[in-house]
């Protein structure tokens, strides 16, 4: 067995572990329930709100010293975080402890940026795509697996919603323990920049696009009368601009970009709420029997294969991008608003399911035509700064909707601002692919 495929295997073993939460399905439930008496309204407006403030603060923080620590040790701070989260939430009491749980998650969840970009410094540049289809099959293979056992362990009564959290401790403990036995990284991207693979023909014509000046500040000679890197934060801060500048330049990555940054704020703001939903609308129809667990795993599951497909499906995204990305939105939005407006559980658990699948398909397709007009090592700097902007339009949108200082929304309006949203992104391609499509057929015209 080749080194790089050990590596890959340990790296998706401590993915799935570290998915494997049983309990997640269910914290509303939880927290509102007799372990913790907390009202609806403290969990919606008090303590769901601290998640989103607190990744967003966290974010940049944490993509800089991830490189400069080298990536494992932020992958086992990821583990060790995810042990805190469920200690405090099964030990801890009160409002304040909740919102600590929130940060804890926000920290662990900031983190997994280490996770997705460990194994580009561990293996050779041709196996990047293969890599990266074994890591995402790990994480969701977690989720859903995840997703079945708690949903099978409620609905046979063999364990209630506290009983869960000690089984999500003790998996997420085993993820932590596995993680410190990935292998250390020798060089990173900005701070520990080593000299390029022999493979690495993506990383040499990157070098050759930097200026002279810049690429001095990073060589000095050594007594042997060779040189190695040198990196201060004022060349990493350069490098950093360098590459922003060179990565949005294109108005079609940018353009996908922008759609990635909006659409994952909506899809932040889905997860954080569909649980108030479903427990809203389960308490106003009297249901009794709770899918939550088996929803997530279905639509894990059902997202894994849709990408798979559209993986082997040929389109040509340059030309029916924005078309496909307006339509696409447009229902997004609508499956929203009807979960919003119905108070029907079954219907709230369909219509997030087909929200979460085109959103998984929609996002996968984004992020393959970004990273097409990416140099390699500049994926990871535009994942973070399009989660960045994610992150700080939900902080708006929360800040809006949900917090106890805006509106304070409840669940099935927070879902109806959240269809419009989606509504009005779908209305901007439209314009937008109308427009494209009035130049394309005015030089037909002026060609013929």
């Amino acid at each position: 067995m080749e080194k790089w495929f050990k590596i890959c295997l340990l790296l998706c073993l401590f993915g799935v572990l570290k998915e494997l939460r049983p309990s997640e399905p269910f914290l509303t439930q939880y927290l509102v329930g007799p372990w913790k008496n907390l009202t609806t309204d403290q969990v919606y407006s008090e303590i769901f709100p601290v998640w989103t403030y607190s990744y967003l603060a966290l974010l940049v923080v944490v993509f800089l010293v991830t490189d400069f620590l080298l990536y494992k040790p932020v992958i086992v701070f990821e583990g060790i975080c995810y042990i805190m989260t469920w200690c405090v939430l099964i030990w801890g009491q009160g409002v304040a402890a909740m919102q600590g749980v929130e940060f804890l998650y926000a920290a662990a969840t900031a983190t997994q940026i280490a996770y997705n970009t460990y194994i580009y410094a561990q293996v050779p540049l041709s196996k990047f795509q293969v890599v990266t289809a074994y890591t995402q099959a790990a994480l969701l293979t977690g989720r859903c697996v995840a997703g079945i056992l708690g949903q099978v362990l409620v609905a046979t009564g063999l364990c209630d919603y506290y009983t869960l959290n000690f089984i999500s401790l003790a998996f997420v403990s085993a993820a932590t323990v596995v993680a410190c036995f990935l292998p250390s990284v020798s060089q990173s991207i900005y701070f520990h920049r080593g000299k390029p693979r022999e493979d690495d023909k993506v990383q040499d014509e990157l070098n050759s696009q930097r200026t002279p000046d810049i690429k001095d500040v990073h060589q000095i000679t050594t007594e042997d009368g060779g040189s190695e890197p040198e990196w201060t934060l004022t060349s990493v801060y350069r490098l950093l601009w360098i590459d922003f500048k060179a990565s949005f330049s294109n108005a079609y990555m940018l353009k996908w970009s922008l759609w990635w940054a909006f659409a994952m704020c909506g899809y932040f703001q889905v997860l954080n709420y569909i649980q108030p939903l479903w427990e809203t609308v389960a308490y106003s129809s009297g249901a009794t029997n709770i899918y939550n667990g088996a929803v997530e795993a279905l639509h894990t599951l059902l997202s894994a294969l849709a990408i798979v497909a559209i993986g082997y499906t040929p389109v040509n995204w340059s030309r029916y991008g924005e078309p496909v990305i307006a339509v696409i939105s447009l229902f997004e939005g609508a499956m929203l608003y009807i979960a919003g407006t119905s108070n029907k559980l079954w219907v709230t658990y369909v219509t997030y399911m087909a929200f979460c699948i085109t959103y998984s398909v929609l996002i996968t397709i984004a992020s393959s035509e970004v990273a097409k007009g990416l140099k390699q090592d500049s994926y990871g700097l535009v994942f973070g700064i399009n989660t960045f902007l994610a992150l700080f339009f939900q902080t708006i949108l929360t800040l809006i909707v949900a917090d106890s200082a805006g509106l304070a929304l409840t669940p099935p309006d927070q879902f109806k601002v959240y269809g419009g949203y989606y509504v009005v992104l779908g209305v901007v391609f439209i314009s937008m692919a109308a427009y494209n499509a009035g130049r394309r057929s005015d030089r037909y015209r002026a060609e013929t």
